[in-house]
């Protein structure tokens, strides 16, 4: 039989912070903030932050600030430099999910570093648009910011997909639930 998780709430039985919970509070409210930004970018005509981090040419990255004007342009470098504090709060909370469940599965402790290349994909990036948005070699940082936000986004799915199967799939051979 599956033995119950921690206590929901912020704070466990034992008073101590539950490092889930705190994760996901500060992963929601990090969110709203970028919400509010991905809002002001599309009030300008152009896109949001995801088509500009998936643009990867020259040309592409050019329509879209053109798009933007100059306080679209404001709002995506300041979603860029918040983006570096975003990374800590969905890594943290992905690689508390992951070592979730793969403690629940009794998989390798190495699986919640799995975060780190989707973070450090997030982070070169976030380097790339911001000399994208400086015009320093357009081409070039647009094509590496595509490549940085595809290999980010094959890992958080990646990950989030091993979340989903471990709680919904069929049980691990590993869990004591299925013998």
């Amino acid at each position: 039989m599956r033995q119950p998780g921690p206590p929901i709430g912020l704070v466990t039985a034992r008073g101590r912070c539950n490092p889930l919970v705190a994760s996901f509070m500060a992963f929601v409210g990090h969110t709203a903030v970028m919400l509010v930004l991905e809002r002001r970018m599309r009030e300008t005509s152009g896109p949001g932050i995801i088509p500009f981090e998936l643009a990867g040419n020259a040309s592409r990255a050019e329509a879209i600030m053109d798009r933007w004007g100059s306080a679209g342009q404001r709002t995506a470098r300041l979603s860029l430099w918040l983006d570096f504090g975003y990374m800590a709060t969905y890594g943290t909370l992905t690689a508390l999910l992951v070592d979730r469940t793969r403690r629940r599965r009794g998989d390798s402790a190495v699986l919640p570093a799995m975060v780190i290349v989707a973070v450090a994909g997030d982070a070169i990036e976030g380097i790339s648009l911001l000399k994208v948005l400086n015009r320093t070699r357009v081409g070039m940082h647009a094509r590496c910011a595509q490549i940085a936000a595809l290999i980010k986004f094959a890992v958080l799915v990646g990950a989030l997909g091993y979340v989903a199967v471990g709680r919904f799939g069929a049980p691990h051979a590993g869990d004591a639930s299925s013998v």
